[in-house]
């Protein structure tokens, strides 16, 4: 449960303490309290009921929507139902003497006024939502007609990207004139057990950032998998390439991640891997390579730290 929201409302939260508390001070002021035998207590505990689930009521509105005119109308809507039903509450409690008999025939009044206002703050919430609904229908149907992105790091998604695989392998199919890099990220997994998928989805975020500002324009990156990326590379042979693919290296190298309150910064590696395009190759040859060029690129890693 978010509670954030709630901060925005404190001034109201201590303005409707002061109005309810100063009303029971009253009211007990110009009555008597009744003997026990003389209460109904199936009707306080309907009432009491009833004026608990308001006060429900107004604190998920509160921790719910931000200030604004549309909140501003449901909570002072439900505080001013809630007058009438603490008044009928305490009735149960206290006997009112004939001259303080009036408050008893005005405790109804302040339900329907609060009734009213409560009805034209869900006519103004009703064009707030629809106004809402058009922009997440729009949206939805965007990704699902398109499925252009990765949701976690906004790079294009892998169907995106063998779609401009193929594209590249058309447009050359008698030269080899486009690379392509993967890239993996060391420890992701321990990264994550150690400090939540949450995390480890922000990580992404900022990897995905780096990669982008280490490309060209004309260059196309994606998640290819939970932890890997590939970068297309049009017009580029391996050496421009491995460059490149060193350049994002090194960025990320330098990347000090934080995570969540932490001071002590988290660094990472990537290992990279290239392979430029020949004569005949398909998009599951080219994909395959790749994995197997990632594959023998971490076994020479193992090897190394095991030396």
């Amino acid at each position: 449960m978010n509670l954030s929201l709630l901060k925005l409302h404190f001034k109201t939260i201590i303005l409707l303490f002061v109005v309810f508390f100063s009303l029971m001070f009253y009211t007990f002021s110009l009555g008597e309290l009744k003997q026990t035998s003389l209460i109904d207590w199936f009707d306080v505990l309907g009432e009491g009921s009833i004026n608990l689930m308001i006060m429900i009521w107004i604190f998920f509105t509160m921790i719910s929507r931000p200030k604004g005119k549309v909140t501003h109308l449901l909570i002072t809507g439900l505080a001013t139902m809630q007058l009438s039903m603490m008044l009928d509450f305490l009735d149960e409690f206290i006997h009112y003497p004939q001259t303080s008999a009036w408050i008893s025939t005005i405790e109804s009044l302040p339900a329907p006024i609060g009734m009213i206002m409560m009805t034209i703050a869900l006519y103004y919430w009703h064009q707030e939502q629809t106004t809402l609904n058009t922009h997440l229908i729009k949206k939805e149907r965007f990704y699902r007609e398109h499925s252009l992105t990765d949701f976690i790091t906004g790079l294009y998604s892998i169907e995106y990207m063998k779609n401009q695989i193929n594209r590249e392998i058309n447009l050359n199919k008698y030269a080899s004139n486009f690379s392509v890099i993967m890239l993996d990220v060391c420890n992701f997994d321990a990264f994550n057990r150690q400090f939540s998928d949450l995390q480890g989805n922000k990580l992404l975020r900022e990897f995905a950032n780096l990669i982008l500002m280490n490309i060209r324009d004309t260059d196309l990156a994606c998640r290819f998998a939970a932890d890997r990326f590939i970068i297309l590379l049009p017009d580029t042979n391996q050496k421009s390439a491995d460059e490149i693919a060193q350049q994002i290296q090194q960025s990320v190298s330098h990347l000090a991640y934080k995570p969540g309150q932490s001071s002590q910064a988290v660094y990472h590696q990537f290992l990279a891997c290239i392979y430029q395009h020949q004569q005949g190759d398909n998009y599951t040859d080219l994909i395959s390579k790749l994995n197997q060029n990632m594959l023998q690129t971490k076994l020479t890693k193992i090897k190394k730290l095991a030396a």
